[in-house]
Order: structure tokens, then C-alpha cells, then sequence
């Protein structure tokens, strides 16, 4: 019977109805004459840095590729003292690449940007471990052409081969 006498009164239905949706609806856009915000932009600075982590590097260009979106973007040549900046990201997550006069380097983690963030990163251009063990390699090459490695290969040659070319006897105490 209550529920026949409430929606009997059409204005308390509507009135119940508007407050309902007044307080489930955002309404601060819409007083304000804007849409709610689209995917913000952010950027990303910082310094670009020599092998030692003090000198700043000049005219080195910094890329980003979104790995979402495989989107590249690159920044403006550092200045005199290392800096970069680029504008204008996507939110997500982003693997880092500069080019320098002293060659390219990669960094082989992500980086994430959230949106309309500003975001800080500065490094030092170290080369990769691959070039590392590129260098390595020629490094023992070198040690067995210098006079140290001849003697070095030679003593072993000649402990390998005496090994092979010497009698064996039996140790006894009879003999």
C-alpha cells in the first residue's frame, strides 16, 4: 500500500529522481563550459653527461620511443651545458636513446611518464657491455702478441709437451 501511495505523487518521483542524478553526476566541467580533459602531454628534461658523470656533453640529441605506440620523439641538440628537454609526451612508457659526437648509446630500460609530468633525467654516456666485451677481446689479443705472452705461450707448450715425451717408470724401491 506505501509503495502504491508513493509513486502515486509524480513530483516526489521526479524530485527523488533529479537529486539522484545531481549527485551522481560531475558537474564542475560543465559549470565551468569545458570537457573533461583529453590525455595530457608531459615532457622530459635533464643533462647529458660524459663517461666520468661531470663533463656535459654539447650538441647530443636525445630519443624516446613510445613502446606502446612505437612513436618516436627527439629533442633539440643539448646546450653547452648538457641539457635536453622534450615536449609534448604521451602518458606511458618510453625507452631511451641518445646520439652524441662520441657515438650512440641506448638504455635498455623503460622509462614512465604520467601525463602533463614534468619529468627529471640526467645521465652519464657509459658504453654498453657489448662494446665493453668487443674491447675485452682485443685486449687478450694484444696480451699474446706483447714479448710476456710469447714467453707466457711458449713455457706452456713446452710443459704440455714434455708431459707427453716423458718416460713413466714405475717408483719402486727394488729398482
Amino acid at each position: 500500500m506505501l509503495k502504491h501511495q508513493f509513486f502515486r505523487c509524480r513530483f516526489l518521483t521526479v524530485g527523488l529522481l533529479a537529486t539522484f542524478i545531481l549527485l551522481v553526476t560531475p558537474i564542475d566541467p560543465f559549470a565551468q563550459g569545458r570537457t573533461l580533459p583529453q590525455s595530457a602531454s608531459g615532457s622530459r628534461v635533464g643533462f647529458i653527461y660524459a663517461k666520468d658523470a661531470t663533463t656535459p656533453v654539447q650538441n647530443a640529441v636525445v630519443k624516446l620511443r613510445n613502446l606502446a605506440k612505437a612513436k618516436d620523439y627527439e629533442s633539440e641538440p643539448s646546450d653547452a651545458n648538457g641539457m635536453y628537454t622534450i615536449s609534448g609526451l604521451e602518458e606511458g612508457r618510453y625507452i631511451m636513446g641518445v646520439t652524441s659526437p662520441t657515438g650512440d648509446y641506448n638504455f635498455y630500460y623503460s622509462l614512465a611518464l604520467k601525463g602533463s609530468e614534468m619529468a627529471k633525467l640526467s645521465v652519464a654516456l657509459t658504453p654498453s657491455p657489448a662494446a665493453m666485451a668487443g674491447q675485452a677481446d682485443t685486449d687478450k689479443t694484444a696480451f699474446f702478441k706483447s714479448p710476456m705472452g710469447i714467453v707466457t705461450v711458449v713455457i706452456v707448450a713446452g710443459a704440455i709437451l714434455y708431459g707427453f715425451t716423458a718416460k713413466k717408470e714405475e717408483a719402486s724401491p727394488i729398482k
